[in-house]
């Protein structure tokens, strides 16, 4: 019996468009940048026990900087959510439309999500311009800092749709998906069983 989860590799190099070679090296930095911060988020709870627990000297401001690592994690993972299809879709929606009509709803929904995060980017961008003298309470961490993550962001996955809003037109796939994201390969249990095992052979 295989596995529920079939192994479908994932586009070589050479099958992507001249766009997506483009920004990979963006986004595979931006996606161990995003585990980065994953992983200083996961520490910071177990820091602050081991410090109020052993040293009695509890991190302040621990919870301020956990926020806003978590801020950061939502808008640095952003565009890697974007650009591997995660986000939530519509396709099976768009799958019972004619096939004449799914490419048109293809090129609006990417060029309307390109639209609205480049709205949303700029929003933040004027946000940040009205708080540059502003800083938080425990840490005095400056405003700017926790809007760059949302800018660039946001600003990234408006890149992201408008590639995708491109490679709709080109009638090319959307998405793209990382070697790391594949299931590995399992052995055919069913082969395994029905092959005899090796006799042994006597001097």
């Amino acid at each position: 019996m295989s596995s529920d989860l079939p192994s479908i590799p994932p586009p070589a190099r050479a099958d992507l468009s001249p766009l997506d070679r483009a920004v990979e090296p963006l986004r595979k930095g931006m996606r161990r940048f995003g585990l980065a911060l994953i992983f200083v988020l996961i520490t910071l709870p177990a820091l602050q026990v081991f410090l109020r627990a052993i040293l009695r000297t509890p991190f302040v401001g621990a919870e301020e900087l956990a926020r806003f690592m978590l801020i950061c994690v939502v808008f640095v993972t952003l565009p890697y959510v974007v650009s591997s299809g995660a986000n939530i879709r519509m396709e099976e929606f768009l799958g019972l439309l004619p096939v004449g009509l799914q490419r048109p709803l293809r090129v609006l929904s990417a060029a309307a999500a390109a639209a609205a995060l480049g709205v949303a980017a700029y929003s933040v961008a004027i946000a940040t311009l009205r708080n540059l003298q502003n800083a938080t309470p425990s840490l005095g961490i400056p405003y700017w800092v926790f809007f760059s993550a949302a800018f660039f962001g946001l600003l990234f996955s408006a890149a992201e749709s408008a590639l995708q809003c491109v490679k709709a037109l080109r009638r090319r796939p959307l998405y793209v998906t990382f070697a790391e994201e594949q299931p590995p390969d399992e052995p055919d249990i069913e082969q395994l069983i029905s092959t005899p095992p090796p006799t042994e052979r006597t001097p």
